[in-house]
């Protein structure tokens, strides 16, 4: 009795998980540049790891949560600082904690010229941050931005947008929404110039599917509530049981 009590307070836990995997998910479904998480269950049965855990032969799931990098939509903006990654690649920027990773292009100007994200972080060209002169005088239509990332001001190039990639299972982290941190250690690798597709005027949208994570909540919830009344109904048989005990 106790076990099954034990067991279904287990199932809980990852539940719990998921559920706050699949609210943030849906808070993000507006996000520019948002990839939706999802929860990775593993039902581990070796005897002699949950022992060595102190947790008896009870079976136990493990929880891991990864990111899908899958493309989300591109909605168009109009707006030449507005760009957006079309397969494969992450903008890099120059943050306070170092460099970042976004599929983000929402980018701005700052007084002096320089590139920059919506948070005011330095985006990242080819030969290092981006300055764009004589902004008193730019006009917006004077700013164009190539299909290999290219920045042309006036028919003048200026500079290149840095795109790079990591290789599969690299483990990139969220630090932010749409900002990504990589591991230590571990180092990107620049697309080549005739292998990047940037769309100017475009941003990428979050990659969730609204009506998808409601229907997992949902079916989530129904399951986290079965193991409740397991749980209330196994507890109230236990107290019955030790009622019995003390008229004995």
């Amino acid at each position: 009795m106790i076990k099954s009590i034990h067991t279904s307070g287990a199932g809980m836990e990852p539940m719990m998980t998921r559920l706050e995997v699949i609210a943030n998910n849906l808070a993000n479904m507006n996000t520019t540049g948002y990839k939706r998480d999802e929860v990775f269950m593993q039902l581990v049965k070796d005897a002699a790891l949950l022992q060595a855990q102190g947790k008896g032969d009870l079976s136990e799931v493990q929880v891991e949560r990864i990111t899908d990098f899958s493309d989300g939509s591109l909605n168009p903006t109009n707006n030449p600082l507005d760009v957006a990654v079309q397969g494969r690649g992450f903008f890099v920027v120059d943050t306070p904690q170092g460099l970042r990773y976004t599929r983000n292009g929402n980018f701005t100007l700052t007084s002096s010229g320089t590139l920059v994200t919506a948070q005011g972080d330095p985006v990242m060209g080819v030969n290092g941050r981006i300055q764009l002169p004589d902004l008193q005088n730019l006009k917006r239509g004077q700013i164009v931005i190539s299909e290999s990332g290219e920045i042309d001001v006036d028919n003048r190039s200026i500079a290149r947008l840095r795109v790079v990639d990591f290789g599969a299972g690299t483990g990139l982290t969220k630090q932010t929404s749409s900002l990504f941190v990589a591991p230590a250690g571990v180092l990107p690798s620049d697309i080549r110039e005739d292998s990047v597709q940037i769309r100017q005027g475009f941003l990428e949208g979050s990659n969730v599917e609204g009506l998808e994570e409601m229907i997992a909540m949902i079916e989530l919830t129904r399951n986290f509530e079965s193991n409740q009344r397991i749980i209330q109904a196994e507890d109230g048989t236990l107290e019955r049981a030790n009622d019995v005990g003390r008229f004995l």
